[in-house]
């Protein structure tokens, strides 16, 4: 039987930390999730121990700018953060981490914040894309060769036919269907007492 307890029986010991996911593998890359929203917390966390990474999620800025002391393989946060923004965050993870991949997520659709996120080395993602765009957004950042080079824009999953071998069709067009019946006639022996 579950009782509540009165305050003043335990200390209570305020932390920002949300939660933490670890991967199965071991010596897998750590992401630092940075969101003020549960729900899209636990989305993107989900996201992120799929592809391998242990993930530790934090809702403010003053806890994850003392987590980039030690430093994330990935850092993924909301463009809002109260009164500072995921881009200030970037900022200073980058100053300290320049190779620290980066990855600014928001509702709001605009290409002053696209430029700004990109000036920085950080991938900037809508936060109604889906979880396939949201994983090659993920592995793009992580796994580009210059990070202050190319930016990465949607779309971010790049399969497209164009890119896609094509084998030389060898065979020839299939005939039509009256010319396959001609050639069908012409090899059945014709009897001379039906064609009079």
């Amino acid at each position: 039987m579950l009782t509540r307890s009165r305050r003043s029986d335990y200390p209570i010991q305020m932390t920002s930390t949300i939660f933490s996911i670890d991967a199965d593998l071991t010596g897998a890359q750590t992401a630092l999730v940075v969101e003020p929203s549960a729900a899209d917390a636990v989305w993107i966390a989900l996201m992120l121990s799929e592809l391998g990474f242990r993930v530790v999620v934090s809702d403010s800025f003053q806890d994850a700018r003392a987590q980039l002391t030690v430093p994330p393989a990935l850092l993924v946060t909301e463009l809002r953060l109260g009164e500072y923004n995921g881009l200030h965050l970037v900022l200073r993870g980058k100053s300290a981490h320049p190779d620290l991949a980066a990855i600014v997520t928001s509702r709001i659709d605009d290409p002053v914040l696209y430029t700004e996120a990109e000036q920085l080395g950080a991938t900037y993602v809508l936060k109604n894309s889906g979880s396939q765009e949201f994983r090659a957004a993920v592995l793009r950042t992580v796994f580009r060769t210059n990070p202050q080079g190319e930016a990465i824009r949607p779309p971010f999953e790049r399969r497209t036919a164009n890119r896609r071998r094509h084998a030389a069709p060898n065979h020839q067009p299939e005939l039509r269907v009256a010319e396959r019946r001609r050639k069908l006639t012409s090899l059945i022996p014709r009897d001379a007492t039906r064609e009079s």
